[in-house]
């Protein structure tokens, strides 16, 4: 009896120990991606770079004696504001007049020393035709023996006496015509001098500097005053050589900012260097300032070079992402939910948004911007910004 109850006791215990290692095997359910989409958009592209450059005036001079002398009378003073022709400046003005009275009156002296010489040919001209003719006469005497050879080589002689005081005469003519032309020539100088000691303003402009006090003694050559246009200014810069082909000479933007980076004005590019500095591998490039934009010369100021504007499609710039060989790719949804790496090719970037140029690829599809990086192909996804009927 014992017996029966020990093997019993065992076939519970072996059916207990059966049940309890027998396991329901559950698949585990796929993880989805949390993410946002959208479509491409329609919107304008600049291509544009954001630069700095200085403002000068686009007409500007420093101003400097033409003569030597004193500087008899200042009329500007740093700051003041002038009108084209107004006078800047005198330098010995009686010591000049003078010299002009004086000039003058040289000339009235070589113009009486050429009537004087012009006279003496006259007379010079009259005896030498007499001697002519009595040397004719004389030679035709002598061949019918009516006169003496003696006689003969004496008009000979007064002929050849003649003949000189001619050449002489005329000599002293074309010195005096000289003298006279040299007088003129010294009184142009002279006028010049008188005109170039009174300096005017060779255009509108504000006196910046002045160098020189009045009454101070100044050789030519000598700056006394610097001065500018305010009401034409520039701005210029350097840009790199990779550029070059990019920007065009009256036809490329500049758009002006305000310390805030706030659009305060435009223009269009006044200037491009005819070539690149080897050196620098730079360019210069130059653009008029509006008149409406508030600025002075010696600033800097921040301004964008607007190279090409456009419509076209595009996404945003943190969508794309970046594989190996410089390649860009962006992950759009499958009509099952699911991610599917497609290729992009880059136009500009603007504002946070790149330009497909491959747009019609992706045209109608929905394009992954955010939760992107942690995103595979076929990763299953969580669209969290669509309306919960269409998830």
């Amino acid at each position: 009896m014992q017996r029966f109850l020990v093997a019993g006791t065992a076939l519970l215990l072996l059916a207990g120990g059966v049940g309890c290692e027998k396991k329901v095997v559950q698949k585990a359910q796929e993880r989805s991606i949390r993410v946002t989409v959208n479509q491409l958009e329609k919107r304008v592209f600049r291509d544009q770079l954001p630069l700095q450059g200085t403002i000068a005036s686009v007409n500007y001079a420093t101003i400097s004696a033409k003569i030597s002398g004193t500087v008899e009378a200042m009329k500007v003073s740093a700051g003041d504001r002038l009108k084209k022709g107004d006078v800047l400046f005198e330098i010995d003005r009686q010591i000049l007049k003078n010299q002009v009275v004086v000039k003058a009156d040289e000339i009235n002296v070589k113009a009486a020393a050429l009537k004087s010489a012009e006279l003496s040919l006259k007379t010079a001209e009259i005896s030498f035709a007499q001697a002519k003719r009595d040397y004719e006469r004389a030679v035709s005497l002598n061949e019918s023996n009516a006169m003496s050879r003696s006689n003969l080589e004496s008009y000979e002689t007064a002929y050849k006496t003649a003949d000189m005081a001619v050449q002489t005469a005329q000599s002293a003519v074309i010195n005096a015509q000289v003298q006279l032309k040299q007088a003129e020539s010294n009184l142009a100088i002279a006028k010049k001098n008188l005109d170039d000691s009174v300096v005017r303003a060779p255009f509108d402009c504000v006196i910046f500097d002045t160098f020189v006090e009045e009454n101070e003694y100044v050789s030519a050559g000598k700056n006394i005053l610097k001065l500018e246009n305010p009401d034409e200014l520039e701005i210029s810069c350097y840009l790199s050589a990779a550029y070059y082909q990019k920007v065009k000479e009256g036809e490329t933007i500049v758009e002006f900012k305000d310390l805030s980076g706030k659009v305060v004005g435009s223009s269009k590019l006044s200037y491009k260097a005819p070539g690149v500095d080897p050196e620098s591998r730079t360019f210069k490039i130059k653009a008029q300032v509006p008149r409406s934009v508030n600025l002075v010369s010696g600033m800097l100021c921040d301004f964008n070079l607007v190279m090409s504007e456009k419509e076209s499609w595009g996404i945003p710039a943190d969508a794309l992402l970046l594989r190996a060989n410089n390649r860009y790719i962006v992950y759009t949804v499958t009509a099952e939910g699911r991610a599917k790496e497609a290729d992009v090719v880059r136009g500009v970037n603007d504002g946070g948004y790149c330009e497909i140029l491959n747009h019609a690829e992706l045209s109608g599809k929905e394009i992954i911007i955010t939760g992107q990086t942690f995103v595979n192909n076929n990763a299953l996804l969580d669209i969290t910004n669509r309306p919960a009927q269409e998830k």
